[in-house]
């Protein structure tokens, strides 16, 4: 009776021992919302973008903001 014990407990021990590892999806779910939450805390840079900044900046280096062509009189 023993022996089937023992037996027993060294095949399910290593299956009780076993890592609870996440899937795939759930890791790549995880990346993207933590993306998502970075990238939403920063400043838009697109052609439409529309923001308004305010504070003291101190600006070391070249600052490059080109000035557009105006447009041609008619």
């Amino acid at each position: 009776m023993h022996k089937k014990l023992l037996t027993i407990f060294l095949i399910c021990a290593p299956i009780s021992a076993m890592a609870n590892i996440p899937s795939t999806e759930y890791v790549q779910q995880q990346i993207a919302s933590q993306i998502a939450t970075a990238v939403s805390s920063k400043v838009d840079t697109s052609a439409s973008a529309n923001q308004t900044m305010a504070g003291t900046y101190t600006v070391t280096g070249t600052l490059n903001a080109p000035t557009p062509t105006l447009p041609t009189a008619e």
